[in-house]
C-alpha cells in the first residue's frame, strides 16, 4: 500500500522536473519585425510614456474652466442679548414663526472673477502647446527606444553568431585533440603538438565562457525591454548575404537627409514648440498686467438702511505699483534665448546627419571591398583544412595558423556587420526616417 501511495507523488515530481527543464529551455525565435511589434505592445516604459498624452489632454480641459464663484456669508448672529433686543430694531420673523428671527442678522455675497485680456484663452493656448510637446516627447522616446532596441538586437546577433562559430570549432577541435591524445599515447606524435592543440582548445573554451556571459546579459536586456517571462531565451539568427544586404539601402543625398531631419525629428519639433511656448508665455504675462474684474451680488437682511437689501458691486486692482514689468521682461528674454537655442539645435542636427551619413558609407565600403565568394568559401575551407589535418596532409603549424586566422576573420566580419547596422540605426535616428533595415 505504501508503494502504491508513492506512485502518484512520483508522477507529479517527474512532471515538475520536466516542466522546469522545458522552462529553462524555452527559446523564442524572432525576426526584427516580430520583435518590434512585441516592443510596441509590451514595453512598460513606452506604455507609461503614452499616458503623458492623456495627462496633457486633461491639462487642456482644466485650462478651459472658469474660476469658481465665491460665496461669502457674513454678519450672522446666532443669538441676541436682552440689551440688543431692547435697543435693536425688530425684523420680520422667519419660517412662519411669530418670534423666531426677529433679532437675527445675516448678509451674503456671491462674487465671480472675470478674467480680462484673454487670460483664459492664453492659458488654453499654453496647455495645448504642452499637449503638442507631450506628443513630441512620446515620438522622441519611441524613436530612441526603437534605436536602442535594434542596436541591442544587433549586438545579440553578433555574440550569438560568434558563439555558434566557436561551438562548431570547439566540437571539431575536441575530436582532433582526442585523436591526437590517442596517437600520443601510442607514440606516433610528439607532446609539443598535443600541448599546442590543447592550449588552443582551452582558449576557445575560455572565449566561449566570456561570450556566453555577454549573450546572457544581452538576452536579459531584451527580455526586460519586451516584458517577457524571465525564463525566455531569445534567438535572432541572421541570414548573411553580403552583396544584397550591405550595399547602401537608400539613394538619398546628404542634403535631402538633412532637410528631412529638420522636418521629421521630434527634438527639432520640440525646439520649435519651445519657441511657441515662450511666445505664449510672453503674451500671457502681458495679459497679467491688465487687472481682473470681480463682480458681486450681495444681500443684507438688516444691516442697511433698507431692509432685505440686495445690491451689486465690483472690485478691480489698481495697477499703480505692479504692472508685471519684471515678468514681461523675463518672458521677452526667454523668447530671445529660445531662438538662439533653436538655431543651435538646427545646426547640431545637420552636422549629426552628416557624421552618421559618412559613417554608414564607410561601413558599407568595408563589405564592398570583400568578395562574396571569399566569405561563402571561408567555412568550407576551414572544414577542408580540418579534414586535411586529420588525414595528416598538412602539419599542425599550417592548421593552427589557418584556424586562428579563420576565427579572427569571422569575428572581424561579425563586428563590422554589427557596426554597419548600428551606424544605419544612428542615421535613421538622426533623420527621423524609417530607412530600410537589413534583416
Amino acid at each position: 500500500m505504501k508503494k502504491r501511495s508513492l506512485y502518484p507523488l512520483l508522477l507529479i515530481f517527474c512532471a515538475y522536473l520536466n516542466g522546469l527543464q522545458a522552462q529553462t529551455q524555452d527559446t523564442l525565435v524572432l525576426d526584427l519585425e516580430q520583435a518590434e511589434n512585441l516592443l510596441l505592445k509590451n514595453n512598460l516604459p513606452l506604455l507609461a510614456e503614452r499616458l503623458s498624452i492623456d495627462q496633457a489632454a486633461a491639462e487642456v480641459i482644466q485650462a478651459k474652466v472658469w474660476p469658481n464663484p465665491t460665496l461669502t456669508v457674513d454678519e450672522m448672529n446666532l443669538w441676541a442679548t436682552a440689551y440688543q433686543q431692547r435697543t435693536g430694531e425688530a425684523q420680520p420673523s422667519l419660517f412662519g414663526s411669530d418670534s423666531f428671527g426677529n433679532y437675527r442678522q445675516v448678509s451674503a455675497q456671491l462674487e465671480q472673477v472675470i478674467e480680462t485680456a484673454g487670460k483664459r484663452k492664453k492659458r488654453v493656448a499654453l496647455a495645448k502647446v504642452e499637449q503638442e510637446k507631450a506628443q513630441a516627447y512620446l515620438e522622441d522616446f519611441l524613436l530612441s527606444l526603437k534605436t536602442e532596441f535594434r542596436k541591442s538586437i544587433y549586438a545579440f546577433r553578433f555574440h550569438e553568431g560568434y558563439v555558434l562559430m566557436l561551438e562548431r570549432q570547439l566540437i571539431s577541435l575536441e575530436s582532433i585533440v582526442k585523436a591526437y591524445q590517442k596517437q600520443y599515447d601510442e607514440g606516433n606524435v610528439n607532446k609539443a603538438e598535443l600541448i599546442r592543440l590543447q592550449a588552443s582548445l582551452l582558449g576557445i573554451k575560455d572565449d566561449l565562457i566570456e561570450e556566453r556571459k555577454i549573450l546572457n546579459e544581452k538576452n536579459e536586456e531584451l527580455v526586460v525591454m519586451l516584458n517577457l517571462t524571465e525564463s525566455t531565451q531569445l534567438s535572432f539568427q541572421p541570414n548573411f548575404q553580403l552583396k544584397e544586404t550591405y550595399q547602401l539601402p537608400f539613394q538619398y543625398t546628404l542634403n535631402y537627409l538633412q532637410q528631412e531631419a529638420l522636418k521629421n525629428r521630434p527634438d527639432v519639433a520640440l525646439s520649435a514648440l519651445q519657441i511657441t511656448q515662450t511666445q505664449n508665455e510672453l503674451s500671457y504675462e502681458k495679459a497679467q498686467a491688465v487687472p481682473d474684474v470681480a463682480v458681486s451680488l450681495g444681500y443684507d437682511r438688516g444691516g442697511n438702511i433698507l431692509r432685505d437689501f440686495i445690491g451689486v458691486g465690483f472690485s478691480i486692482d489698481l495697477p499703480f505699483f505692479d504692472r508685471n514689468k519684471g515678468n514681461i521682461k523675463k518672458a521677452e528674454f526667454a523668447v530671445e534665448q529660445q531662438n538662439y537655442l533653436n538655431q543651435h539645435k538646427l545646426l547640431e542636427v545637420r552636422e549629426e546627419v552628416r557624421k552618421n551619413y559618412q559613417n554608414v558609407l564607410q561601413a558599407a565600403a568595408f563589405f564592398d571591398s570583400i568578395d562574396a565568394d571569399y566569405l561563402t568559401g571561408l567555412d568550407k575551407t576551414m572544414d577542408a583544412y580540418t579534414e586535411y589535418f586529420k588525414l595528416q596532409n598538412i602539419n599542425i603549424i599550417t592548421y593552427m595558423d589557418f584556424l586562428e586566422s579563420y576565427i579572427d576573420t569571422k569575428r572581424s566580419i561579425l563586428e563590422n556587420q554589427q557596426e554597419y547596422f548600428d551606424d544605419l540605426e544612428e542615421l535613421k535616428y538622426s533623420t527621423g526616417l524609417e530607412l530600410k533595415t537589413p534583416n
